[in-house]
C-alpha cells in the first residue's frame, strides 16, 4: 500500500534465491487493525463490532448461568469490551462513529441482561436503567481513557520515535488543499484538553501531557 508520494515501481523481495513481487493492495490488517489507503475508520469499526458480538456469543452460556451481576459485568468487561475497543487509542473518532460504537454496546448490554429492544421500549426503560442492571463500563469513557493514556505516553517519549515527531511536525512550503480539512487524531485533544484564554491558546495539550502528574489529573477530571 502506498500513497502518491511513494515510488510507483514494483517492490521485489528476494529470499533463498527466490524473488517475489509484493502484492499492491488498498487495505490490509496489521497487528489486528485494518489499515486502508484513505485512512478511513468505518471499516475497522465494523470489524470491531463483529469481533465484540463473536466474543459475547462465546461467553453467552456462562453469563446466563451467573447470578451475580458484578461477576457477570467483570466477565463482559474483560472479554467483550476489549474486542470492541481494540486499537481505539489511535481512532479519529467522529460523532457518527462514536454513536455506532454506543449502539452496538447497548445491544450487547441488552442481550447480557436478557431484555430485547421491543421490551425496553414497552417498559420505557432508558439507557441508564439498563446500565444499572448490567453494571458494565461505558465504552466511550473507556475509549477516551485509552486515548488520553496513549497521548500522554507518546508525548513523554524522548527516543525520537515517529509517534511523537508527527505530533510536533508542521509542513513548510506546502499549501493546504481547498475545503474543510479532515479531522485529525489530535483535534479532539486540542479542543478538550488545551487551555484557552478566550480564543487565544494558552497551553497546548501536548505541553500538559509531558508532565505525568498534570496529565493524570486531566484523565481523572475527564473520566468520571
Amino acid at each position: 500500500m502506498r500513497n502518491k508520494f511513494a515510488s510507483q515501481s514494483p517492490v521485489n523481495v528476494t529470499l533463498n534465491n527466490v524473488t517475489t513481487c509484493i502484492e499492491e493492495v488498498n487495505e490490509y490488517v496489521y497487528l489486528g487493525r485494518l489499515l486502508n489507503h484513505n485512512n478511513e475508520l468505518e471499516p475497522e469499526i465494523h470489524r470491531r463490532r463483529r469481533a465484540a458480538w463473536a466474543a459475547f456469543n462465546n461467553i453467552k452460556n456462562t453469563t446466563d448461568a451467573l447470578s451475580c451481576p458484578r461477576i457477570r459485568a467483570q466477565l463482559f468487561d474483560s472479554i467483550v469490551l476489549p474486542a470492541l475497543t481494540y486499537g481505539s487509542e489511535v481512532w479519529i473518532f467522529t460523532q457518527a462513529l462514536s454513536e455506532r460504537v454506543r449502539v452496538t454496546h447497548a445491544a450487547l448490554e441488552r442481550r447480557l441482561v436478557g431484555i430485547s429492544l421491543s421490551e425496553q421500549r414497552q417498559r420505557n426503560l432508558h439507557r441508564e436503567d439498563i446500565r444499572a442492571q448490567s453494571e458494565v463500563r461505558d465504552p466511550l469513557l473507556v475509549i477516551k481513557k485509552k486515548k488520553l493514556g496513549w497521548a500522554g505516553h507518546i508525548m513523554r517519549r524522548n527516543d525520537g520515535r515517529w509517534t511523537r515527531l508527527v505530533q510536533e511536525w508542521y509542513p513548510i512550503g506546502e499549501k493546504r488543499p481547498v475545503g474543510r480539512p479532515r479531522m485529525r487524531w489530535s483535534d479532539s485533544l486540542k479542543e478538550e484538553i488545551s487551555l484557552f484564554d478566550g480564543n487565544h491558546l494558552k497551553t497546548h495539550w501536548s505541553t500538559i501531557a509531558k508532565d505525568r502528574m498534570a496529565w493524570k489529573a486531566v484523565i481523572r477530571d475527564h473520566i468520571r
